[in-house]
């Protein structure tokens, strides 16, 4: 390592370019001769790197193109209340609005699907809401299934940016949640519910998504909205049950407290590297805690104020406003992502060595 050093080559990153460029076409053969010769290395030694770097250097060349293009795109699910707005927001502000248009694929919620399944077009969505203790598992359970689907359908777009209505985490912290706090599901299926869930969002990684936006209004706000809309099947919706399932998605995605045991804080080291921009400074942040799904832990959260009833129709500077803290959260995640690969990469392999930021900041002694 001290003679890699001492010949300029201070980083992993470096090394495997030295590769592409000069030895790759000559195979490891001409990496370990250069190793050996111009470097000091111990034959043994080079021909354990050369082969390290080879393989890193193979991997990352068939991970190009397509895979690579899949990769650097993200995905944001925005989350909120039933009836605060999420369907406005997608069609209106991501697809109408200048600074989003060409960034944004919209994936909406697969409400269709839930209101017609099968041959016999049975509505799962109405029989939940008409007897939800008879149906809120297998409704749950058709839910995940169609997020599924959803996922995979919309994998492969070209636009930087996918968002989707809602998310298998909040199925499971929010509405999974409540109908088990409601006793309309029971132990065993909830049991039978997590049992499944962990391994397959675990083996299916594009279910989890690069950031969450959360559309935050109070339930008399949502309330006042879903009287508005009308939808045959949420006309049974309380008051109470939206009250629910607010206080579900506040202890999820809503830092309520500045103690260290809150749902949300910053990354110990990353606003030091890279801070969101101002626009979006203070509603930017990272979820935190054991009750949230490890595999979502960290992963940043722009929260939008909801509560006034805006027509967007008429009010285009509202509908801007919205658009251009989306388009900052998605270059803050997008930057947030380069930085941390940085990190990774740019730095020779031992432990005990400095771990140094784009800016030659020590990130660990």
């Amino acid at each position: 390592m001290e003679k890699l050093v001492a010949k300029g080559i201070g980083k992993l990153v470096e090394l495997k370019q030295l590769y592409r460029d000069k030895f790759r076409t000559g195979g490891t053969e001409k990496l370990v001769e250069y190793l050996v010769a111009s470097v000091g290395v111990h034959k043994n030694h080079a021909n354990v790197i050369a082969s390290f770097i080879k393989d890193a250097v193979d991997k990352e060349l068939e991970s190009s193109g397509q895979a690579s293009q899949a990769k650097k795109r993200l995905t944001f699910c925005v989350e909120g209340n039933i009836s605060v707005g999420k369907t406005t927001f997608l069609q209106r502000i991501a697809n109408e609005t200048f600074e989003l248009r060409d960034l944004v694929e919209v994936v909406p919620e697969p409400i269709g699907k839930w209101q017609d399944v099968g041959k016999e077009h049975f509505n799962v969505l109405d029989a939940f809401y008409a007897e939800p203790s008879r149906y809120a598992y297998t409704f749950q359970n058709y839910v995940f299934v169609t997020r599924l689907m959803q996922e995979r359908e919309s994998a492969n777009g070209l636009k930087p940016l996918r968002l989707m209505e809602r998310s298998v985490f909040s199925d499971r912290m929010v509405f999974v949640r409540a109908v088990h706090e409601a006793k309309w599901m029971s132990e065993m299926e909830i049991s039978i519910y997590d049992s499944w869930f962990d391994p397959v969002v675990a083996e299916l990684p594009g279910l989890v998504p690069d950031g969450f936006i959360y559309l935050r209004a109070s339930p008399d706000a949502c309330l006042r909205r879903l009287q508005m809309r009308k939808r045959p099947e949420e006309q049974k919706v309380t008051l109470d049950y939206l009250k629910g399932l607010h206080e579900k998605h506040e202890q999820w995605l809503f830092p309520t407290t500045p103690s260290p045991n809150s749902v949300m804080s910053v990354k110990e080291w990353l606003p030091t590297l890279h801070q969101p921009p101002p626009r979006i400074k203070d509603r930017v942040f990272y979820l935190k805690g054991d009750h949230v799904h490890s595999s979502i832990r960290e992963v940043p959260a722009l929260i939008l104020d909801c509560e006034a009833s805006i027509d967007f129709s008429k009010d285009v500077e509202a509908k801007a406003e919205y658009a251009r803290q989306v388009a900052d959260f998605f270059e803050y995640v997008k930057q947030t992502r380069n930085v941390e690969a940085g990190v990774r990469d740019n730095l020779l392999l031992p432990a005990g060595r400095p771990i140094l930021g784009p800016d030659g900041l020590v990130l660990r002694p």
